[in-house]
Order: C-alpha cells, then structure tokens, then sequence
C-alpha cells in the first residue's frame, strides 16, 4: 500500500522573509514615488504663490512708484504719517512687505485676498504686533488685525523678501525664524553676493523674494530654493 505523502501547511521562515521583503520594497517604492509628487505639488504651490505676489507688488510699484521697503521704518517713512519702529530684527522683510500690501493708501489693499484669507499661509512666528496708529495710517480696515505677520511656503517656513536698494545700499539685516525654531541670518554681504547675477552682474530687478524650500536651507536662491527671479544656471 502507497504511503501518503503529509502536506506541509504554512510557510517557511525562509518564504516569510522572502514576502516580507517584496512588501517592503513594494512599500519603498510608493514612499518614493508619492514622495515625488508631493515635493512637485508643494514647489509648484510655492511657484504660483511667488507669481501672486509679484502681481500684487506691480500693482503697489504702480501706485507708490517703489515697491515695499524691506523694513518697517522705512515704510513709515513713505507713507509719511507714522514712524513705525522695529520690533525686532526678525522676519522683518516679509513683514514689511505684507503689511505694505495690507495698506489701503492710495488704491490699496494690495495683498491677494485668497492669501490672506488662507490661515495655512499666514504666520506670526515672532508674535509681533504694532501701532494702533500706524493702523489708522496705513489705513487697515476697521477691526483688520495688528498682528505682524508673515507669508508662509507650503513647508511652514516665512517667505524671505529684500528691496534691491537696501541689497545694494548694504544695508539688509535680517533674520528669518523657520518653522522648527531655528533662525537664520540674511546679510547684506551675502545678498550682494548671491543675489547678483554670474554673468551680467545684475540683479533681480527691485526686489528679491524666495522660498528656502524642501530643504529649509537657505541658497539665497539657488540650490532647491523657489524664486520671484529666473533661477541662475551654473
């Protein structure tokens, strides 16, 4: 009488390992090409809000025959109603500008609503606030916060902006507080160096405003920075 063969029920520890490794590598690969698609989302959504921007400062160019200054005295001193003093020495760029194109002085606001409106996008990372008189000068609407604050990039971390007359006057001091707490310093030396541009000498024409991008790293425009300006090939 032929002996029955017993059948094997189960896998091996082998064939365990063997399926677990096919699932993570499966696994890995998802990671990865998601992974592609959200840098791309995020860069392209970082992109549009730099090409919003620039539309809204045209139109501030066009009404006060500047763009923005990169300070906060400074922009007192061109609206020529209140001296408006510095907080602090952080996110003062960014600030400036987007309470600039906050102002309802000669045809403002000029802020992109669908920005401001969005709470994902706005930051106060420093907590600053100002006058109410500089408020009343500036013209905000009634009720409109006095809250400083910054434009974020889809990483969390403050848009970085510099009037080119403060680049080449040397006078640029900033520091920019990212969105892990770490500060970084924007120098008059650096922008006069990175900012110009290798070949013509040329830079971007009135003012400078980037993302220091996925990385958080700042390349004053390079590396994997996002730019108002065409980036420079090396």
């Amino acid at each position: 009488m032929a002996t029955r063969r017993t059948r094997r029920a189960g896998f091996t520890l082998i064939e365990l390992m063997i399926v677990i490794g096919i699932i993570l590598l499966l696994v890995g690969v998802l990671v990865v090409s998601f992974g592609g698609v959200f840098a791309k989302r995020d860069n392209a959504r970082a992109a549009a809000t730099i090409a919003t921007l620039q539309s809204n400062l045209s139109g501030f160019e066009n009404r006060w025959g500047v763009y923005p200054p990169g300070t906060l005295q400074q922009l007192g001193e061109l609206v020529r109603a209140v001296n408006l003093l510095e907080v602090n020495d952080t996110n003062r760029g960014i600030e400036a500008m987007i309470l600039a194109l906050r102002a309802r002085r000669e045809g403002g606001p000029y802020l992109d609503q669908n920005l401001f409106g969005d709470s994902s996008r706005m930051g106060n990372m420093d907590n600053d606030t100002f006058m109410a008189d500089a408020a009343a000068a500036l013209d905000l609407p009634d009720g409109a916060s006095l809250d400083l604050f910054e434009l974020l990039d889809p990483w969390g971390n403050p848009f970085i902006y510099v009037n080119i007359n403060d680049v080449r006057a040397g006078t640029v001091a900033d520091r920019v507080t990212l969105h892990t707490g770490e500060v970084i310093e924007i120098t008059a030396q650096e922008c006069q160096a990175r900012l110009r541009h290798p070949v013509t000498g040329e830079y971007p024409v009135g003012y400078a405003l980037w993302s220091v991008g996925e990385n958080g790293i700042n390349e004053y425009g390079g590396g994997d920075d996002i730019t108002s300006w065409p980036k420079y090939e090396k």
